[in-house]
């Protein structure tokens, strides 16, 4: 079980002062039930920003595994929620608690990009993360984290102040997509829509 509302509480103080983290949008995300969070991902700050701006829901990740094996860090993520998926394989197990986690009313989030960028800017959508929304069929709320990349990207050993906010979207309409049939074309048609309804609540001014 995650303890994130925990590690909310006693980090708020320097979450508020060295990231001036704002949540926006934050009526979008239900109140009760499963849902999921696909956002943009440029830095390990991500997770975090997104259960400290979530309503107190406790919400869920899936990480990759090699994550799990970082002392202290490892330890951090699964307390906060994750569970390991092995990236580049079809790992069954990292699906099954997908759709378990689900099952039990709480809502996850998921990295649509698959890894952090190197520059910035949006990357495409992995096609298994539209197999996963198509199987599951639960509310989807986009995100857009901005800040993070300059506060902390790819390559850095430590992160620097600066301001951070998680901007939140209307659920994306994909009831058309899920009467399709359940193979690539449509898992890729789903990831496309992520990307584009991510992109569209990126500010102007963003880093």
């Amino acid at each position: 079980m995650s303890s994130f509302p925990k590690l909310r509480f006693f980090t708020t103080w320097f979450i508020s002062l060295y990231f001036q983290t704002k949540g926006i949008g934050t009526q979008n995300i239900p109140d009760s039930g499963p849902f999921v969070v696909v956002s943009n991902h440029a830095s390990f700050l991500d997770p975090y920003l997104i259960g400290y701006t979530s309503r107190e829901r406790e919400v869920g990740f899936m990480a990759k595994e090699e994550l799990f094996r970082v002392p202290i860090f490892g330890s951090i993520i699964k307390y906060c929620g994750a569970f390991p998926v092995k990236r580049g394989s079809h790992d069954g197990q990292a699906i099954q608690q997908f759709h378990d986690f689900l099952h039990s009313g709480k809502p996850l989030v998921i990295f649509a990009e698959g890894t952090r960028t190197l520059n910035g800017e949006l990357q495409p959508a992995k096609k298994g993360v539209g197999m996963l929304l198509y199987k599951a069929k639960v509310p989807v709320i986009p995100a857009y984290i901005d800040g993070t990349f300059h506060c902390w990207p790819k390559g850095k050993l430590l992160p620097r102040p600066g301001r951070t906010s998680v901007t939140y979207g209307s659920a994306i309409p994909l009831d058309d997509l899920y009467r399709e049939k359940a193979d690539k074309t449509t898992y890729l048609k789903i990831a496309g829509r992520l990307m584009e309804n991510i992109s569209k609540l990126r500010p102007t001014n963003s880093k």
